[in-house]
């Protein structure tokens, strides 16, 4: 018997389709795997410029089914493409959606521009809302749903140089509670938010900077940074039937990580 046999039937997603903005790589990719050995059928959905078409072989390699959707989340023509794509694929159905795509580039408080802010406003927060809109039709109309946002400890506390991103993720968590209390009874809206993990921006920035992960290893109570897999663990909980009770919730999966004095300079996401 396979592992993901073993699964409590409660995080059994089978029948299901799920949608991973920012798929390709990464936590996206991570999550799209996990949800697919659930038993969901995962509409991966990433730039042209991006690798959601490896996580998408992933997923079929291991048996299970995947599509990829190629969009710009931050423009609403490509948001409503993807919403009807994705409930094309599979049989006329989307019951997960997990809002992965994001970013951050640093930038000192003095230097950023309106451009600057504005971008990653809606890269971060501003693509939740309008995915969310977009997809969410078509799950309240079948009468059942889970969106899961993906914030950051930067919505709790600042960080240097990423003050627009900071901005952008407490909007997040904030569009979390407004959605949750809009959409419910029928669809759950929930969060997770996030401390240092190891993604391949992460990776590269600590090939340049090997203290810095040092660092944020002591910092964090768990003594160790996040993997993909351990944020991909919580979007199957918070996605999945054993989490049917929960709704509007900010789930951090940090380490425990409280402390305010990050580095100066963190990598671009």
């Amino acid at each position: 018997m396979s592992a993901n046999a073993m699964l409590p039937e409660s995080f059994r997603l089978d029948g299901q389709v799920a949608i991973v903005t920012g798929g390709g790589q990464g936590i996206g990719r991570a999550s799209a795997l996990t949800l697919a050995a659930a038993g969901a059928a995962v509409v991966c959905v990433d730039l042209p410029s991006g690798s959601g078409a490896e996580t998408v072989a992933l997923i079929e390699k291991a048996g299970g089914r995947g599509r990829l959707v190629l969009a710009d989340v931050t423009r609403p023509e490509d948001v409503q493409r993807l919403a009807d794509e994705a409930f094309a694929t599979f049989g006329g159905r989307i019951d997960i959606l997990m809002n992965n795509a994001g970013g951050a580039v640093f930038r000192p408080f003095l230097d950023i521009d309106k451009a600057h802010f504005t971008q990653h406003f809606e890269l971060n927060a501003a693509s939740a809302f309008l995915v969310t809109q977009a997809v969410s039709r078509y799950m309240l109309e079948a009468g059942r749903g889970s969106v899961l946002n993906v914030s950051s400890g930067a919505a709790r506390f600042g960080i240097r140089g990423m003050a627009s991103y900071c901005v952008a993720k407490a909007a997040v968590e904030q569009l979390t509670r407004a959605m949750a209390q809009e959409l419910a009874p029928k669809l759950r809206v929930n969060c997770v938010s996030l401390g240092a993990v190891r993604t391949p921006a992460m990776d590269s920035f600590f090939v340049a900077d090997p203290q810095a992960k040092r660092k944020m290893e002591e910092r964090t109570p768990l003594g160790r940074l996040a993997e993909p897999q351990d944020i991909a663990n919580a979007a199957l909980f918070l996605s999945s039937p054993a989490a049917a009770y929960i709704t509007g919730a900010v789930l951090h999966v940090d380490g425990g990580l409280q402390d305010t004095n990050m580095p100066s300079k963190l990598p671009d996401l």
